[in-house]
């Protein structure tokens, strides 16, 4: 195998995590946090709920 080619793409950075600085300043209680999913209410972030459209679909053409 040619070793040029796994070196090719190494100078090339993909992508880069970020992970913002967290202050701690209100928390769930406990049992909250476990029906939520999160101790932290600023990550808190529910679906929402649509109805769903019963008609079908579109048309594209």
């Amino acid at each position: 195998m040619n070793s040029d080619y796994y070196e090719r793409g190494r100078e090339k950075q993909l992508a880069r995590a970020y992970i913002p600085f967290q202050i701690m300043n209100q928390v769930f209680s406990a049992s909250e946090a476990l029906k939520k999913g999160t101790l932290f209410p600023e990550l808190y972030m529910p679906y929402k709920k649509e109805r769903m459209n019963l008609d079908g679909g579109g048309f594209y053409g």
